[in-house]
């Protein structure tokens, strides 16, 4: 495997800070979990037991309460290996996971680990932030680093496109690989407001290359400037995309 993408050590450590704040900016998370909740088998009763990774919200460890239920978010651990999960295989009737694929360096190899935990005819569900998430922002800071740096630099996380987590299902060996997305649009008064946010969640920039520019003082108001240039609202907010993925996988009998 090549240098990771995104230093993990860097969003622990964001995503523990951002335990105070999170509940307050947690509309993206409870969206996406909503989705899962509402996909799951409306027959629990073979869901013996099941493994929630992530879902940093807590809607389907609530939902699930009754069920012999195991949780593990990996970047409140105290170390994680994103391709060897801390629990036995073939164990688990569904794994539900949630706001977290998008973080990974190697998603192969993770669903991989994933399928081992699961027993045959289990279920893996997941929602994660891909596509076309944040594709405002991401060409707005690139048009604002030409104008006051001369070059651009990588400020945005790439993200997973649908058609390509369809393929990294069934390349892991799951059965009957679903992928849907659906994009939402959420209002900021100003860009500094998107940026507090991605900020409470634990979601701003982890890559691990981390040789931008320091920001200058007038970097955001320049930014913001851009942003509603390039991406006229109807109103005085901005907005900015969030491309919600869900992903559905079997684990053959």
């Amino acid at each position: 495997m090549s240098s990771p993408l995104f230093s993990h050590g860097l969003l622990s450590r964001r995503k523990q800070r951002a335990q105070k704040t999170f509940q307050q900016v947690s509309y993206l998370a409870k969206d996406l979990e909503g989705t899962l909740i509402a996909r799951l088998p409306k027959d629990r009763k073979n869901l013996k037991k099941v493994l929630v990774i992530g879902c940093p919200a807590g809607l389907p460890q609530a939902f699930l309460q009754g069920t012999s239920l195991d949780v593990f978010d990996p970047f409140l651990a105290k170390s994680f290996q994103e391709n060897k999960l801390p629990f036995q295989g073939a164990q688990y009737d569904l794994v539900l996971e949630g706001f977290l694929f998008h973080w990974l360096n190697d998603p192969l190899r993770y669903l991989q680990d994933v399928k081992r935990l699961l027993r045959p005819g289990g279920l893996y569900l997941a929602g994660f932030l891909g596509g076309t998430t944040l594709t405002e922002l991401r060409q707005t800071l690139l048009k604002t680093d030409i104008d006051l740096y001369g070059g651009a630099f990588a400020r945005v996380s790439p993200m997973i496109k649908p058609e390509a987590a369809t393929r990294l299902l069934q390349s892991a060996g799951f059965q009957d690989a679903i992928v849907d997305h659906e994009e939402a649009g959420v209002s900021y008064p100003h860009m500094k407001a998107l940026i507090q946010d991605l900020r409470a969640m634990g979601e701003s920039n982890a890559l691990a290359d981390q040789r931008s520019p320091k920001i200058s003082k007038d970097y955001f108001e320049r930014a913001h400037q851009n942003y509603l240039s390039l991406f006229p609202p109807k109103d005085q907010n901005l907005v900015a995309t969030f491309d919600m993925v869900h992903m559905t996988g079997w684990c053959s009998v």
